[in-house]
């Protein structure tokens, strides 16, 4: 166990003098070893999905749309691999904006499968209409009222 745990700056023995002399101890080391690992740490290399940013970008997408189907206890089949292939074999640029594609599920009463889902336009899957009324989330319990306004669930506020 360390001696100093738990205590941090002066307590723990730095001082002003010995913060700068440290310091000027790992400058210099720097200076003496400019090819040491400490500088050439790669860690795309390290990634799941590999170097690529963009299918990075894609995991951190898919993992989110996971979790958020399961956080309203909607049933997910899809695995990693054919939503990447979804991904490479589309036409366009996945995003937020009205024009980017996103996936849609074609029945929503029915859950997150490769057979019920589709590569749609941002735009035309807001305003398509469906058979199915948005029920309240299971997942958000009775923290949460239906706006009567905008007609969406959103949590309650402390004074209601």
């Amino acid at each position: 166990m360390s001696w100093n745990k738990g205590k941090k700056g002066e307590a723990a023995g730095w001082t002003p003098e010995r913060r700068r002399l440290a310091s000027e101890k790992q400058k210099q080391w720097c200076k003496d070893n400019p090819n040491a690992n400490f500088f050439q740490y790669n860690r795309k290399n390290r990634w799941k999905t590999g170097p690529d940013p963009e299918v990075r970008a894609h995991y951190y997408r898919f993992l989110r749309m996971r979790n958020q189907a399961k956080f309203y206890k909607q049933p997910w089949s899809i695995l990693w691999e054919d939503y990447l292939d979804l991904m490479k074999n589309s036409t366009g640029k996945w995003g937020r904006t009205s024009d980017s594609i996103n996936l849609c599920r074609l029945d929503t009463s029915k859950g997150w499968h490769l057979d019920n889902v589709k590569l749609m336009n941002r735009k035309e899957s807001v305003l398509r209409k469906t058979s199915n009324k948005r029920i309240k989330p299971k997942g958000l319990k009775s923290k949460s009222i239906k706006d009567p306004i905008t007609g969406k669930w959103r949590r309650k506020k402390p004074n209601e």
